[in-house]
């Protein structure tokens, strides 16, 4: 069984963003506990972990760490005490390990830009809108591979559930234009995310109890551009 790194919390009062490599694993808007696997972000050596701090009420704590476990382990969020809360905004970690896929999708990747990365997210939404499950399981190959690699499945288990998904968001979570949009370049000109312009992500659904959503990360690999996060 593969090696996993999760990156787990215990805060209150405060609120704050996490990123590894440049990229987003999770956000706290208020405290609480949890956590978010770091693997699908990590290139081996070198990794840097950032935690920002947008605000720090009376009272504030927190405390964080960086865990190893093996897939399927349970995680108690309660013993991460690597990280406690800075005098400043910003706790920025370098360390190593394990996990490579992010270099391994860099080294796939070709160069491109954000004119590009914003038409593929605007097809992608259309195809979504129209039901079309043929251009969505060719723009998540890349996602399928991983995901069936991850968990020990086949593709055609895999499949199904992600089609169900986009069913979810076909009416109302996808009806977004050009001018709705922002384009943002994550790493060396090939990875790029697409969000709306209200912070929201590319699928966006608001629900009478809630909300859905699901984020938009894409390079051009070989085949063809891709969501790959």
């Amino acid at each position: 069984m593969s090696k996993m790194y999760v990156l787990t919390y215990q805060a209150s009062n405060c609120s704050f963003t996490v990123t590894c490599n440049g990229f987003e694993v999770f956000s706290c808007d208020d405290g609480g506990g949890g956590g978010g696997q770091l693997n699908p972000y990590m290139i081996g050596k070198g990794n840097e972990l950032r935690i920002k701090f947008t605000n720090k009420g009376e009272g504030a704590s927190f405390k964080a760490g960086i865990k190893e476990a093996q897939e399927g382990d349970m995680m108690d969020t309660s013993q991460g005490d690597d990280f406690s809360l800075p005098d400043g905004d910003e706790i920025v970690h370098t360390f190593d390990g394990e996990a490579d896929g992010l270099k391994t999708l860099l080294d796939q990747a070709q160069t491109t830009d954000a004119d590009a990365m914003l038409k593929f997210a605007l097809d992608y939404c259309k195809a979504i809108r129209e039901g079309d499950t043929d251009t969505l399981k060719k723009a998540n190959r890349f996602r399928l591979q991983e995901a069936s690699k991850d968990f020990g499945m086949p593709i055609e288990a895999i499949e199904p559930q992600m089609m169900g998904m986009f069913e979810a968001f076909k009416n109302g979570g996808a009806d977004v234009g050009e001018g709705d949009l922002d384009v943002k370049m994550i790493t060396q000109d090939k990875i790029f995310e697409v969000k709306r312009k209200d912070g929201n992500a590319l699928l966006y659904l608001k629900e009478e109890d809630g909300s859905s959503s699901s984020g938009f990360i894409a390079a051009v690999l070989e085949d063809g551009p891709q969501v790959v996060r």
